[in-house]
C-alpha cells in the first residue's frame, strides 16, 4: 500500500497548495484592482496547481516499473483514470494559457476579434475548471478518513466554484457588455481586462447568494450566469455533506497519511465495527 500512501500525500499537498493560492488571491482582490492583468495570472496559477503537483512530467509523479507490478488488480482502473486525468489537465492548461494570451492581445489590438475569441475563451476555460472541480469532489469522496486535509480540500473546492464563475463572467463581459453595471475602471485597458477583478468579486457574491450590483437586473445573461454559479455552489455543498462529512474521524497520529481506501483502512474498519444495531426486546 506504499503507492496509495504516496498518491494520498500528493493529493493532500494539492489541497493545501490550491487553498493557499485561492485565499491569497481573495485577500489580494483589492490590490488586483490596481493591476487587473494579474487576475488572468491567478486563474492560470489555480489551474497550474493541479499540473505542477500532479503532472506526470515530474519525476516524483512517475511510477517505477516495480511499483506498478505490485498494484492490486482492483486498483488498476482507478490508477489509470488518475493518470489520464493528469494528462488531460496538462493539455487543458496549455490550451488555456494559449487562449488567454491570444484573447488579451486581441482585446488590446483587435477588439472585434476579441469578441469572437471570447466564445472560445469560455468554451476552453469553463469545462477545464469544472473538470478540476469534479476531480476535487471525486478525490474528497475517496478520502478514507475525516481530517484536516479533507477540510482544506473541501474549502479549496468551494472557492474553486467562485473562481470558475469569475472566468465565465469575464468572458460574458466581452460578449454582452450591456448585461453589467460597471463604472469606469480608471485604467488604459479594455473592459475585459480592467474589470476582471470586479467580475471575480461578482462571482463570489453570486456564490454566497448575496448578489452583486455589478450584474444588471433584468438581463438574461447576468441572470443565467448568477443562477448557474449559485446552483453549482449549492450542489457542491450538498454533495460534500452527503458523501464526505459522514466519514469516520482521524484517530492516532494525523501526520501519517492513510494507506488505503476507507473499506481497507484499519481505523475505518474499527469505526465501522463500533456501530452495531441492537435488537429490541419484547
Amino acid at each position: 500500500m506504499a503507492l496509495i500512501s504516496r498518491l494520498l500525500q500528493q493529493r493532500h499537498a494539492y489541497y493545501r497548495a490550491l487553498l493557499a493560492v485561492e485565499v491569497i488571491a481573495l485577500v489580494s482582490l483589492r490590490a488586483l484592482q490596481n493591476a487587473p492583468r494579474l487576475v488572468s495570472v491567478v486563474y492560470l496559477m489555480i489551474m497550474g496547481m493541479a499540473v505542477l503537483l500532479d503532472s506526470p512530467l515530474l519525476p516524483r509523479n512517475r511510477l517505477r516499473p516495480e511499483m506498478s507490478e505490485r498494484i492490486p488488480s482492483k486498483l488498476l482502473p482507478r490508477l489509470k483514470i488518475t493518470l489520464m486525468r493528469r494528462q488531460v489537465l496538462l493539455v487543458g492548461w496549455v490550451l488555456a494559457l494559449m487562449i488567454e494570451v491570444g484573447w488579451q492581445a486581441a482585446l488590446v489590438f483587435k477588439p472585434y476579434l476579441a469578441v469572437q475569441l471570447s466564445a472560445l475563451h469560455l468554451l476552453i476555460w469553463l469545462p477545464l475548471m469544472l473538470q478540476q472541480l469534479w476531480g476535487v469532489i471525486n478525490a474528497l469522496a475517496e478520502e478514507p478518513l475525516f481530517g484536516g486535509d479533507l477540510l482544506m480540500g473541501a474549502a479549496a473546492g468551494y472557492l474553486l466554484v467562485g473562481f470558475t464563475g469569475g472566468t465565465v463572467l469575464n468572458s460574458l463581459l466581452v460578449l454582452d457588455p450591456a448585461a453589467f453595471n460597471l463604472p469606469a475602471h480608471g485604467h488604459d485597458l479594455p473592459d475585459g481586462i480592467g474589470h476582471a477583478p470586479a467580475m471575480l468579486g461578482a462571482a463570489f457574491a453570486s456564490l454566497t447568494t448575496i448578489g452583486s450590483p455589478v450584474l444588471k437586473t433584468g438581463s438574461l445573461t447576468s441572470l443565467t450566469a448568477s443562477v448557474g454559479i449559485t446552483i453549482v455552489g449549492q450542489l457542491y455543498v450538498a454533495i460534500l455533506i452527503a458523501g464526505v462529512l459522514g466519514k469516520p474521524r482521524l484517530q492516532g497520529n494525523p501526520s501519517q497519511p492513510a494507506a488505503a481506501p476507507e473499506a481497507e483502512h484499519p481505523q475505518g474498519k474499527n469505526a465501522t465495527t463500533q456501530i452495531r444495531l441492537r435488537r429490541t426486546r419484547r
